[in-house]
């Protein structure tokens, strides 16, 4: 092939590859969780001394809190938490809940209201929806105090039965 018709090869085949480059970025602009924000952030920002509060406030309470993800799939999906008071010992008669959101699903987060299985052991329903990482903010409460604590689990995809 001569360069005579090389070049109107190459100006077809620049063009080809600019237009599929904007056809992949404007799918990849309109994905949904490509530009997810944090729910009710403006309020969540306007408080921010008051979350910071809350957070020397759990450090001096000193509560612990540990979760498990259980495996995803086959209506599992529970989230296991348990709860100990300043001595280590099960906190008994706490109120916690969950608020849950997918590394990759940031536009969608799940709640749950957890129930207490054993002393200091909390469960929730099946709320995880997928494995992989999720972030877990849990927020615990007995009488007036106040616990939270945000932790990150993976979760793994449950085994076929």
């Amino acid at each position: 092939m001569n360069a005579a018709r090389l070049w109107p090869v190459a100006i077809v085949g620049v063009l080809a590859i600019t237009v599929g480059a904007n056809i992949y970025l404007f799918k990849e602009a309109r994905d949904g969780n490509g530009a997810a924000t944090e729910p009710d952030y403006y309020r969540k920002a306007v408080a921010w001394d008051s979350t910071m509060a809350q957070s020397r406030a759990d450090v001096a309470m000193g509560w612990s809190l540990d979760a498990q993800a259980g495996p995803v799939g086959l209506g599992l999906g529970v989230v296991t938490c348990t709860l100990k008071d300043s001595t280590g010992a099960p906190l008994i008669g706490a109120s916690v809940t969950l608020e849950a959101v997918h590394n990759l699903e940031a536009e969608h987060y799940v709640h749950a209201a957890l129930a207490a299985r054993l002393p200091g052991e909390y469960v929730s329903a099946p709320v995880l929806t997928r494995p992989g990482l999720w972030e877990l903010r849990f927020t615990a409460r007995r009488g007036t105090q106040v616990y939270t604590c945000v932790l990150h689990r993976d979760a793994e995809k449950a085994a076929p039965r």
